[in-house]
């Protein structure tokens, strides 16, 4: 007759209660390695858009700043250098270096110099820094606005077909030869309009301010321009009026190139996209500021890192649920800390995940066994 197997004691009441005292060590690396889980689940898509935008070719700064100075864009070429060089090593940099070097130089070169403020002084327009700023000095000293008054002036009296922007915006060229800080914004208006930058809606809301002598938004307006110029170059500047379709986008527009020290190679890469961003975090306040800082840091990977910042840009700028956690209850540098710490753990999260897990299940079993085995 075989022998009954041993009844198994019965837990006693003292035992029970003492029991999670007694694993508490388990329940402790349960706890941590279930939240070490979780963060790197919560962020999977960020991750992912990430990984794959910094797997992207970074933007040729150099064959852009080639381009740009056989263009005559010298000032741009060189904001485009300066913004490559932050990050650039190696060859990449001994070009951009080399061609940085050839862009002052002819930039310096006073023969051209010389000849393209004279071009842009009687033309009133340019691409190069140097043809804006002869027509700016033209305007200075009101030349430049009487030039513009008279031309577009016969034009008027022959055909009637003068361009009531530029002409408007000389008289006001003329008003405001006493304020040099924003004399650069009518001057700058005037060079985007003659090269087809300026939209037909800013072009309307400018000369309706102007003939309704509404100083204040004016004001403003001259004042954010003058900004961006000043900011990034009197090039981008106007080419960036391409998309500004009214005052308070030159306000965006300023304001973002205030906050970010290559807001110029963002505006030159970005172009419609970077005025988008600029107009939603002048709206949208912390998330827009979010996007906009993830279209600098995209700008430096080119066109392709824009597009794919339009593409997803849900996911690329969405905030890890723990920063929400971090900001409820220390505020000041936890948000940045915490997002340098995510970017860190991108590349290592495709082992880190299974290794967690693989823990989690390993911390589980032994609880199971002490609980069953108690």
């Amino acid at each position: 007759m075989s022998t009954p197997a041993p009844a198994r004691p019965r837990r006693s009441v003292l035992g029970t209660v003492l029991l999670p005292w007694r694993c508490r060590w388990n329940l402790l690396r349960i706890a941590l390695a279930s939240f070490a889980l979780w963060v790197l689940v919560a962020d999977s898509g960020a991750r992912l858009a990430r990984l794959q935008m910094a797997s992207l070719p970074d933007f040729e700064f150099a064959s852009e700043v080639r381009a740009l100075r056989l263009e005559g864009r010298y000032g741009e070429a060189v904001m485009i250098a300066d913004a490559g060089l932050r990050s650039a090593q190696g060859e990449a940099r001994a070009a951009l270096e080399a061609e940085r070097a050839l862009t002052l130089d002819e930039q310096e070169s006073w023969l051209r110099r010389a000849r393209d403020v004279g071009v842009g002084a009687l033309t009133g327009s340019g691409k190069s820094l140097e043809r804006v700023v002869g027509a700016v000095a033209a305007d200075f000293f009101i030349v430049g606005d009487v030039r513009d008054l008279l031309i577009q002036g016969g034009r008027q009296l022959i055909d009637g077909e003068s361009d009531e922007v530029i002409l408007a915006l000389s008289v006001v060229g003329i008003v405001t030869t006493l304020a040099p800080e924003i004399d650069w914004a009518p001057s700058i208006l005037k060079a985007a309009k003659r090269g087809g930058h300026l939209t037909e809606s800013l072009g309307k809301r400018l000369l309706s301010l102007i003939r309704g002598r509404a100083t204040g938004e004016l004001d403003d307006a001259f004042r954010a321009l003058a900004s961006t110029a000043a900011g990034t170059s009197p090039g981008t500047a106007m080419r960036a009026l391409r998309y500004a379709e009214s005052t308070e986008d030159l306000g965006a527009l300023a304001s973002f190139v205030k906050r970010n020290p290559d807001s110029g190679l963002a505006l030159h890469v970005g172009g419609p996209e970077a005025m988008r961003v600029a107009r939603a975090a002048a709206d949208s306040g912390e998330a827009g500021l979010r996007t906009e800082a993830a279209l600098v840091k995209a700008s430096r990977k080119g066109p392709a890192g824009v597009r794919l910042l339009s593409a997803s840009s849900r996911a690329l700028t969405r905030p890890h649920p723990l920063l929400g956690i971090a900001k409820a209850i220390w505020k000041g540098n936890a948000e940045t800390m915490l997002t340098r710490l995510t970017d860190r753990i991108d590349g290592l999260a495709t082992w880190l995940m299974p290794a967690l897990a693989a823990w989690l299940a390993a911390e589980c079993g032994l609880l199971w066994r002490r609980l069953t085995h108690a």
